[in-house]
C-alpha cells in the first residue's frame, strides 16, 4: 500500500487546460494542490489565484531564481521562434514542481499540456524529453492526452484510473470548453496570454542583453518588459517610459536595484518620459540619454532643459540648452 495521502501537484496557469487537468484529478479522489511559476516574461498569477479559488484548492507561487538566465543563454534544445527555450523552460519549471512534490509527499505532478496544441514544446515526442530533463520521468501525469502517451507510474500503480483519462489533441479548444461544462467548471477561462519570449519584435531585446550584459539578472529580465530600449554603445543602454505608468514601475525597479552602473533620469522642469540608463554614466552617454528622451516629448522643451538624476551617489540635476538636445541624430530603439 502507498503511504502518501492522495495528493496530486498541478502546474496551474489558470488557463483552461490546467484548471482541467486539476478537476479530472479531483473528480478521481485527490486533493490537489496548484503550482503557479512567475517566469520573468510570462505572469498568470492572478489567473491562477481565480482558478485555485473556483476549485477549491490551495495555490502556491513560486518564482525562477537567477539561473534562469542560463536556460535563456545556453538552451540545451534551442529557441522557438522567437528566443524562447520552451523545452528547457518547461523542464526548470517542473523540477521545481518535483521539489514541491517532496516536500508534500505527493503521489504525482499533473499539467494541462495537450500533445500537438504548442509546437515548441507538445509535440508527443517533447513530452517526454521535458520529463526525463526535469528528473520525472514516468511521474507527469497530462490527464488531457494521457491515452496518447505511455501510462505513467501512477497509472500502472492503479493509483490513476487511465479510462478516465482523455485523448484530447491539436489546438482546438471546442470539445475542452465542452468537458469543462461536463466536468462542472463554473467559467470556461480563456487560454493565459503568450510568453513574450515567442514575439519576434521582442527577441532582438533578449539577445541583445545576453549579448551585451554578462552579468545580467531577473531584474534585466523584467526591465526588457517595459519601455523603448535605445543601445547607446556597446556598455550602455537606456530604457524610457512609454507613458506614465510605465515611468512609475521604472522607478520602482530602479529603487529594487541601486547599482553602481544604473541611474535614474527624469525632467525636471518639464513633464515627459522618464528612463533608467545602464552603464557608464559619462557625459557624452548623459547626453545622448538626454537626446533619447525629449525625442518622445511632443511639446515645446523649456530652456534650458533640465533633468533630475538619481544615482549611487545621491541625486544631482543636469542641464542642457534646448537647441543642443533636438539637433542631434539618434539610436535607433531596439
Amino acid at each position: 500500500m502507498h503511504n502518501k495521502r492522495k495528493l496530486a501537484i498541478v502546474m496551474l496557469s489558470g488557463g483552461l487546460d490546467s484548471s482541467l487537468a486539476a478537476r479530472i484529478l479531483q473528480l478521481q479522489g485527490f486533493e490537489v494542490v496548484g503550482l503557479n511559476v512567475r517566469l520573468p516574461f510570462h505572469h498568470s498569477v492572478a489567473m491562477a489565484i481565480r482558478a485555485a479559488r473556483d476549485l477549491g484548492i490551495s495555490l502556491v507561487l513560486r518564482e525562477v531564481e537567477d539561473d534562469y538566465l542560463q536556460i535563456l543563454r545556453y538552451p540545451k534544445h534551442g529557441y522557438g521562434r522567437g528566443a524562447n527555450p520552451c523545452i528547457d523552460c518547461r523542464a526548470y519549471m517542473l523540477r521545481m514542481a518535483g521539489d514541491l512534490m517532496q516536500e508534500l509527499n505527493a503521489m504525482l505532478i499533473a499539467t494541462g499540456e495537450v500533445v500537438g496544441q504548442r509546437p515548441m514544446s507538445q509535440k508527443r515526442r517533447d513530452l517526454g524529453i521535458i520529463a526525463h530533463e526535469a528528473g520525472l520521468q514516468g511521474w507527469v501525469l497530462r490527464p488531457l492526452s494521457a491515452k496518447l502517451l505511455p501510462p505513467t507510474i501512477p497509472e500502472q500503480e492503479g493509483w490513476v484510473d487511465r479510462d478516465r483519462l482523455y485523448d484530447f489533441s491539436g489546438r482546438s479548444r471546442k470539445e475542452l470548453k465542452a468537458l469543462a461544462r461536463q466536468l462542472g467548471l463554473r467559467h470556461t477561462p480563456d487560454a493565459t496570454g503568450g510568453c513574450k519570449l515567442t514575439e519576434a519584435n521582442f527577441a532582438p531585446k533578449v539577445f541583445d542583453l545576453l549579448d551585451h550584459q554578462h552579468d545580467a539578472t531577473l531584474w534585466d529580465c523584467e526591465l526588457l518588459t517595459l519601455g523603448r530600449h535605445i543601445r547607446l554603445n556597446e556598455q550602455t543602454k537606456l530604457v524610457i517610459g512609454r507613458d506614465e505608468a510605465q515611468n512609475a514601475t521604472l522607478r520602482r525597479l530602479y529603487e529594487r536595484r541601486k547599482r553602481e552602473d544604473c541611474i535614474f533620469i527624469s525632467p525636471a522642469n518639464f513633464l515627459g518620459p522618464h528612463a533608467i540608463l545602464i552603464g557608464p554614466a559619462t557625459p557624452a552617454t548623459m547626453k545622448e540619454a538626454a537626446q533619447a528622451i525629449v525625442r518622445y516629448f511632443h511639446r515645446p522643451l523649456p530652456d534650458p532643459v533640465e533633468f533630475e538624476i538619481l544615482g549611487p551617489t545621491g541625486a544631482s540635476r543636469l542641464s542642457w540648452e534646448r537647441e543642443l538636445l533636438t539637433s542631434s541624430a539618434l539610436h535607433p530603439p531596439a
